[in-house]
């Protein structure tokens, strides 16, 4: 009768930890879809920022032109520059800018600012989603640590391999996290790998200057562009 006791009490200890367990990797599996939503905005804007690039390299038809933009800017190589076949296919997603003045010369310079004046605000926007998925990165990792400190995987797996699976799925202590093949499987079949930003292939924003620190340069750089391939640019001003 006390040996029946003692293993009903023993059984229920078992029931009690492993509940407790895959409550808490319920909310790590919550905090790692999370992350990947992050991601996944963090491409989108990605997205739209190589959309405004492309459109500023459009406005510069030859590489020289290209090239002193990349040293006015201050960034390593073109950002994005090889994701583009044609540059005109970034047309699809973006707006067209309207320009007002009086000489062609005029316009393009105007189209020329604020073109980079919408990509430094989609690189702004882009560096918010990007620094929010790093540090959510960071507080999963945190979260995922505490979470094997505090339970020690081959205790659990002891505990549902002396368990009835059956018993305790029907008891909704397993949900949707484990099979009873994954029970049986090894240790690091069920651990949770560290996330890292570079996984999801973005890369990371760049920083560039303000428009009023290169207004005048970048006005000189359209005016040469205008002044040397003005018949090429000409059908993009609108």
């Amino acid at each position: 009768m006390q040996d029946d006791i003692a293993a009903a009490l023993t059984q229920e200890v078992k029931e009690e930890v492993i509940e407790n367990y895959l409550y808490e990797r319920r909310l790590v599996e919550g905090q790692i879809n999370y992350v990947k939503e992050l991601a996944e905005h963090a491409a989108q804007l990605q997205g739209k920022l190589s959309w405004r690039f492309a459109r500023v390299y459009d406005l510069l038809p030859e590489a020289r032109f290209l090239n002193e933009f990349v040293r006015l800017i201050e960034v390593e190589g073109a950002p994005f520059k090889d994701r583009f076949g044609k540059v005109p296919e970034y047309r699809k997603g973006v707006r067209f800018i309207k320009v007002h003045g009086f000489t062609d010369r005029g316009r393009f310079k105007k189209l020329v600012s604020e073109s980079y004046r919408r990509l430094l605000a989609w690189n702004d926007q882009y560096k918010e989603g990007y620094e929010d998925l790093e540090q959510e990165c960071k507080a999963v990792n945190d979260n995922l640590k505490k979470f094997e400190d505090d339970y020690d995987l081959l205790t659990i797996l002891n505990f549902l391999r002396d368990m009835d699976v059956e018993g305790i799925q029907r008891k909704h202590f397993l949900g949707d996290n484990f099979t009873p093949e994954e029970i049986g499987s090894i240790e690091t079949s069920l651990r949770f790998k560290p996330i890292r930003i570079e996984q999801f292939k973005l890369i990371p924003p760049p920083s560039l200057p303000k428009i009023a620190a290169i207004q005048r340069q970048l006005n000189a750089l359209a005016d040469s562009v205008y002044g040397q391939c003005c018949d090429r640019v000409k059908v993009l001003i609108k």
